[in-house]
């Protein structure tokens, strides 16, 4: 059916786009809304939810505990927080292995924890750390104890 330019066939048009817009709107906000409160909320474990000794061959043990990750005499803070790949820390001035040992600094201030997999996210309980290299980007994996 084609569209005449009558006086008839434009007022039905605006009073289609009327009704449409008097409908669509509040209906479109209503179930955004909706969906925004049944939506789960991501709420971030404590700190002390990575506290603990992991090993790796490569390097010295890391120590978290309460928001400090340490290595040696060498220490940075860091806050747990959550992602899309589940809990994770984030470290201030950043985390990388560099030559067989751990080194602060640099990019690398997200460290993932388990798998880093949407699949098998880090949500129940940390069982190892990845961390990587600061020039090839090898993963490392340290395990908790």
């Amino acid at each position: 059916m084609l569209v005449d330019d009558t006086a008839q066939n434009k007022a039905t048009l605006t009073a289609l786009h009327r009704a449409l817009t008097l409908v669509l709107l509040p209906g479109a906000v209503v179930i955004f809304g909706l969906i925004y409160l049944v939506a789960p909320k991501r709420v971030a474990p404590p700190q002390t939810w990575a506290d603990g000794i992991y090993d790796n061959p490569c390097c010295a043990p890391l120590t978290l505990r309460n928001g400090v990750i340490s290595t040696g005499a060498v220490s940075a803070r860091f806050v747990v927080s959550t992602s899309k790949f589940g809990n994770e820390i984030d470290v201030e001035r950043g985390i990388s292995v560099d030559e067989n040992r751990v080194v602060f600094g640099g990019t690398f201030v997200f460290v993932y924890f388990n798998k880093r997999s949407a699949a098998d996210p880090a949500l129940g309980k940390a069982v190892s750390l990845h961390l990587y290299g600061r020039d090839d980007s090898r993963e490392y994996v340290f395990t908790k104890r």
